[in-house]
């Protein structure tokens, strides 16, 4: 058996935990080290594990690095997450869905998926 425990996210700023917030997270656990802190944040089952850092480099975007691209989260409505968050024009994806992207304060792509 297999399952997600957490995603992992660096951020430079606490900005990011408020974008985080937008779409129902909220801050469980906070670790202040003396270089960074570590936030556990979560919406239903999903856990983001939060390192606030602003002394990491930035996020490679062109050409795309290998590795993680983005990370989809299902949501009830695109237009209601639109009016608090900057978003791309919906599309449908190859099995139907409506879908946006947008971007985390540090760039990180984020794919709304309708239910």
């Amino acid at each position: 058996m297999i399952g997600l425990d957490h995603i992992a996210l660096i951020v430079s700023s606490e900005e990011s935990l408020r974008f985080y917030e937008k779409f129902g997270f909220k801050e469980t656990k906070r670790i202040n080290r003396e270089y960074d802190a570590v936030v556990f944040m979560e919406c239903k089952q999903i856990v983001l594990e939060v390192f606030i850092d602003p002394n990491h480099p930035e996020h490679v975007t062109g050409p795309e690095a290998k590795g993680l691209r983005h990370i989809a989260f299902t949501v009830d409505s695109i237009e209601k997450i639109a009016e608090s968050v900057e978003c791309e024009e919906v599309r449908t994806d190859w099995f139907g869905r409506r879908f946006t992207f947008c971007k985390d304060p540090d760039g990180q792509p984020i794919e709304l998926k309708e239910k």
